[in-house]
């Protein structure tokens, strides 16, 4: 069968091939709605394959995507990348994605690979923030932006949420509610700027209150179910703050094994990456982040960058995510 060609798409849509072309490169500059459409119909109708090698050569583009994630077992990073996706399916973009298993020397691995392999952007959820760990990268000059954290030198621009502002006004709340501790819990937050921002837009909320606050890092404390039984019975009014959703999780299976109520022994709140917390009976009061819209929003700049020939500009995108305030405070 023969294979379908350009002109076969131009001849078929009524249209000139330099605008098939510009099309399949995604130029819809001065092109109107309706051609278009056309073309896509026609593509769709005529099962055109483009010839991607041929592409690369005339443009010096590899047409690929490089995406690389710090945990791909993660809820969240599954809408991540499922944003990402979506916005790079009708382009003539492929995507490779990395897992870096939390491991920065996979990471960094993975990195090279992608710039071995001439990648013509790279959309990364960086692991550390030690810039010597993406200072290949960096002199590669390859497109690159952030995603849900970033380095703090900020030498991509990125696409995150309103970590900072949303742990504001949840010591608000706190506050209003009466709380007298709070427990913070957290993994590691020395490298990673969304939990750090967390932290931050809490204590900030409260440095002029009488509320005590306590961050404790689960990674670097095998004790802490000891430590926040001891802060729970201290005779102040206490609340837990879960950082991510995993440790929200693992909040409420130790809350129920040690037989704490929910909000009458101890308030709760956290984030809510796993979609559970208004599942659960008190229901769970919580921050929902909106990874989806995130991906899209990083997937998209990339895409613009790519077809108008242009950098992003540097800055940080914040997508706001929500309060669910429920039944556990």
């Amino acid at each position: 069968m023969k294979k379908t060609t350009i002109n076969d798409i131009a001849r078929t849509a009524g249209v000139s091939k330099t605008t098939v072309s510009r099309f399949l490169n995604q130029k819809y500059n001065n092109m109107s709605v309706d051609t278009k459409k056309k073309i896509e119909q026609t593509i769709e109708d005529l099962n055109y394959q483009p010839n991607r090698s041929a592409q690369s050569l005339k443009n010096h583009r590899s047409y690929l995507i490089g995406i690389s994630v710090a945990d791909i077992s993660n809820p969240y990073t599954s809408r991540l990348l499922k944003g990402i996706n979506d916005a790079f399916a009708n382009s003539p973009y492929q995507v490779m994605i990395m897992d870096a298993d939390n491991s920065t020397k996979i990471e960094f691995m993975n990195i090279q690979k992608l710039i071995a392999d001439e990648a013509d952007a790279v959309i990364i959820q960086p692991l550390t923030n030690d810039i010597n760990q993406y200072q290949n990268l960096i002199d590669s000059k390859i497109l690159t932006i952030q995603v849900d954290r970033y380095i703090d030198q900020h030498i991509w621009p990125s696409v995150v949420s309103d970590n900072y502002d949303k742990s504001f006004i949840v010591g608000q709340i706190l506050q209003d509610k009466g709380y007298e501790h709070i427990i913070v819990l957290t993994n590691n937050t020395r490298n990673i700027s969304s939990r750090k921002n967390r932290v931050n837009g809490l204590t900030t909320s409260l440095v002029e209150t009488e509320i005590t606050v306590n961050v404790i890092d689960i990674d670097q404390n095998d004790n802490w179910q000891h430590m926040v039984i001891n802060q729970i019975n201290a005779n102040l009014k206490c609340a837990i703050y879960a950082l991510n959703g995993e440790i929200l999780w693992e909040v409420i299976r130790f809350l129920r094994k040690n037989q704490l109520d929910f909000p009458n022994d101890v308030g709760v709140i956290g984030y809510d990456d796993n979609g559970f917390a208004d599942l659960i009976t008190p229901n769970i009061s919580a921050i929902i982040q909106h990874p989806l819209e995130i991906g899209q929003t990083a997937a998209s700049k990339i895409l613009d960058a790519l077809n108008n020939a242009s950098p992003i500009e540097n800055v940080k995108t914040k997508i706001p995510s929500t309060i669910e305030n429920r039944e556990s405070l």
